[in-house]
C-alpha cells in the first residue's frame, strides 16, 4: 500500500513539474498543431537609434511619437534609443556602439554632418540606414525620412510677404550654423522674397535654434533702433526668444511686427498664436513614426524604393490653432 501511494506521488511530481509556469522550455502551440518556442525579448532583432538630442520641444515630441508606433511592434523587434546631447562626436561614439550589437536596423537623426564617417561605416557593413529628419552629403544610406526644409521655408517668406502685402523689412533668426536644416529654411524663404521688390531682409544672428541667444539678440537688436516689420525665426523656440524681447522692451515698434516660427512642436506656440502673440508657425513633420514603420518593412524583407521620403507641412495660425491642437495630442509643453 505504501509502494502504491509512493508511486502516485512520484507520478504526480512529473506531471506538475511538466506544468509548471516557471519552466524556461515552455512551448506554445503554432497554428498548424504543431509547437514553436516562444521568443523572449533579447532574442528580437534590434533596431538602434542614434537620436541628436532628447531636450529641445521638438524632439521630445519626436520621441513620444517614435515610441508610441514602436509600441506597435514590440513583438517584432527590440528597440534602443541614445540621445548625442548635441554633440556629433558623441553621436559619433553612440553610433559605433551600437554597431558592437550588430542591429538589424539602424536609425539615426544626425547631429552634424560630422557624423557623415560614421553613417557610412553602418552602411558599408550592410546594415540598413535611415536618417531621420536631417541628411548627410553623398548617398551612403538606405532612405531618409524628412519634411523639407526648403520648401517650408518658401512657405513661411510667402505667408510673411503676403501679410506685407509685398513691402517691409523682415528680421531673420537663423539657426544652427553647419546644419542643413538652417540653410534650407533661409534658402526656402529667400526664393519667396526675392519675388517682391519691397521686400528687404536683415540677416540676424546664428541664435542655434534655442530661445535665450534668440532673446539676448533680439534685446541686442531692438536698443538699435532699426524698423522692422516681421521676425522669421528658424524655429519656433527662437521666434518665442524674440517676442519675449520685443514684449518687454523700452523702445520698440509701434505696430506689433508679425512673429513666425516652424516646427509647431509645442502647445506653448499654439497657445502664444491664440493670444495674438505669435502670428504663424509651420510644422515641420516628425519623421520618427515613418521610421519605425520602414523599419518594420525592412525586417520583413521590403526595402524602401526611394531614396527620399518627404513628409507635408501644416500652417497653423489663430484660425486653425483649436484644431491644430486636436489633430496632434502629443505636443511638448
Amino acid at each position: 500500500m505504501k509502494l502504491g501511494l509512493l508511486a502516485m506521488a512520484a507520478v504526480a511530481a512529473v506531471v506538475l513539474a511538466g506544468c509548471g509556469s516557471d519552466d524556461k522550455s515552455a512551448v506554445t502551440s503554432s497554428g498548424s498543431g504543431g509547437a514553436t518556442e516562444a521568443k523572449s525579448p533579447d532574442s528580437l532583432p534590434l533596431v538602434a537609434f542614434a537620436q541628436a538630442n532628447s531636450a529641445d520641444p521638438w524632439r521630445q515630441q519626436f520621441d513620444a511619437e517614435t515610441k508610441e508606433e514602436v509600441g506597435k511592434h514590440t513583438s517584432e523587434f527590440r528597440f534602443e534609443e541614445q540621445p548625442a546631447e548635441d554633440d556629433a562626436s558623441k553621436q559619433i561614439g553612440v553610433i559605433e556602439t551600437f554597431l558592437v550589437k550588430s542591429p538589424k536596423v539602424l536609425l539615426v537623426s544626425p547631429v552634424t554632418v560630422a557624423v557623415q564617417s560614421a553613417v557610412e561605416k553602418a552602411y558599408d557593413a550592410k546594415i540598413p540606414v535611415i536618417l531621420l529628419d536631417r541628411g548627410i552629403p553623398g548617398d551612403k544610406y538606405t532612405v531618409h525620412v524628412g519634411g523639407d526644409n526648403v520648401d517650408i521655408g518658401r512657405q513661411a517668406g510667402e505667408y510673411i510677404a503676403k501679410r506685407l502685402n509685398g513691402k517691409g523689412t523682415v528680421l531673420m533668426i537663423q539657426g544652427l550654423g553647419g546644419v542643413d536644416a538652417a540653410d534650407d529654411r533661409r534658402n526656402g524663404a529667400m526664393e519667396s522674397f526675392k519675388k517682391y521688390p519691397g521686400i528687404k531682409v536683415i540677416m540676424g544672428d546664428d541664435c542655434k535654434f534655442q530661445r535665450l541667444p534668440a532673446q539676448n539678440f533680439m534685446e541686442t537688436f531692438l536698443q538699435k533702433g532699426q524698423p522692422f516689420d516681421a521676425v522669421y525665426a528658424h524655429n519656433d523656440e527662437m521666434a518665442i526668444g524674440a517676442y519675449q524681447a520685443y514684449d518687454h522692451a523700452a523702445t520698440k515698434p509701434k505696430v506689433k511686427p508679425i512673429f513666425v516660427g516652424i516646427d509647431g512642436c509645442q502647445k506653448e506656440v499654439v497657445q502664444m498664436i491664440k493670444d495674438g502673440k505669435l502670428d504663424a508657425t509651420f510644422r515641420y513633420p516628425d519623421p520618427g513614426p515613418k521610421g519605425i514603420e520602414i523599419a518594420a518593412d525592412i525586417l520583413k524583407g521590403k526595402m524602401p524604393t526611394d531614396k527620399k521620403v518627404v513628409l507635408p507641412t501644416v500652417l497653423v495660425t489663430k484660425e486653425t490653432a483649436d484644431q491644430y491642437l486636436k489633430d496632434n495630442p502629443n505636443l511638448a509643453k
